[in-house]
């Protein structure tokens, strides 16, 4: 791995100009969209053309209240929102990456107006360090009720010896949010030589919410620790650096959605029983990466991966 715990799976199929994006740029600029209400793209599509302050994404699209897109750049959204905030009421986005070097983010998103926008989804899987715009973001929609976030955080800057919990996630996000009805989330925080903190108190942070939820606390040998909390039903369909000790099987079947699993373990070997466990615990499971250079205790035959499930087409052995 160049990064320590930094997922890369899956690739995402990028949308440059010159290609597919340069007709559906077409579309959305054509008088046909001025019907249009509701506007979903693939969500491995990514777009990845930057605009201008004063070029519009879309310019034809008086009636759209509900957009699923996908973007590669954060500030691709901010412009976004810019846009269409004042109209939309639903808004589910995928990300490619937030970068550090991205200027003048926080004057834009100050301009940010979305009195109608009640439903907000926003998935970023690749980790990211820059979270303080993200976070200044999400604190300007203030008439969201349904707020679904699905992260990945290299935790620096606000709580550099911590990672994201249940207090974190009161102080900055849900406090300016009085209408919330629904918060699902599954966030991954690492953190470098990470301070020593117990489950239990993890746990605790959550009590105010008064909402299923459960966490799981990974330090590895390559001095990072991860900590991933998520509400209860699972809403994810991946889960990144999964070790021995994440609570994959369980008689509710929390994670039967799941379809993209990324094993990472350098304490202690998955053994066959391990797989065993997944195939019935992930049947809808399509993308498998393993990362561990641990020989295992128990071999029954060397090149065997004991994994039988009907949907895996892609393993990957690292």
């Amino acid at each position: 791995m160049c990064k320590p715990l930094f997922s890369i799976v899956p690739q995402y199929f990028l949308l440059p100009k010159y290609i597919i994006g340069e007709k559906l740029s077409a579309l959305w600029r054509s008088s046909f969209m001025r019907s249009i209400e509701s506007f979903e793209l693939d969500d491995n599509g990514i777009l990845v053309e930057r605009l201008g302050d004063d070029e519009l994404r879309f310019d034809q699209v008086i009636r759209l209240t509900h957009l699923r897109i996908s973007l590669w750049h954060f500030d691709q959204c901010v412009h976004l929102l810019n846009q269409l905030g004042s109209q939309l009421y639903s808004f589910t986005v995928t990300i490619g990456d937030i970068f550090e070097e991205e200027p003048n983010l926080i004057p834009k998103i100050r301009l940010i107006s979305c009195p109608n926008l009640k439903q907000m989804t926003m998935t970023i899987y690749r980790n990211f360090n820059n979270y303080e715009p993200f976070i200044f973001l999400l604190q300007r929609l203030v008439n969201v009720e349904y707020l679904t976030l699905l992260l990945a955080i290299n935790v620096k800057g606000i709580v550099s010896s911590y990672f994201i919990d249940g207090f974190f996630l009161e102080k900055n996000i849900l406090r300016y949010m009085p209408h919330l009805r629904q918060f699902n989330y599954h966030i991954r925080s690492i953190l470098k030589n990470a301070s020593h903190i117990t489950i239990d108190r993890i746990r605790q942070s959550f009590l105010k919410q008064r909402q299923p939820f459960d966490c799981v606390l990974d330090n590895f040998n390559n001095n990072y620790g991860q900590c991933q909390i998520y509400s209860i039903p699972f809403i994810g369909t991946r889960l990144d650096f999964v070790s021995n000790r994440f609570p994959l099987y369980d008689i509710n079947k929390t994670f039967s959605n799941v379809t993209i699993l990324l094993l990472f373990d350098d304490i202690k070997p998955f053994e066959s029983v391990f797989f065993e466990r997944v195939a019935r615990a992930l049947p809808r499971l399509r993308t498998l990466e393993i990362i561990n250079q641990l020989e295992q205790q128990a071999k029954t035959t060397p090149t065997k991966l004991n994994l039988d499930s009907a949907h895996l087409t892609v393993p990957i052995l690292s």
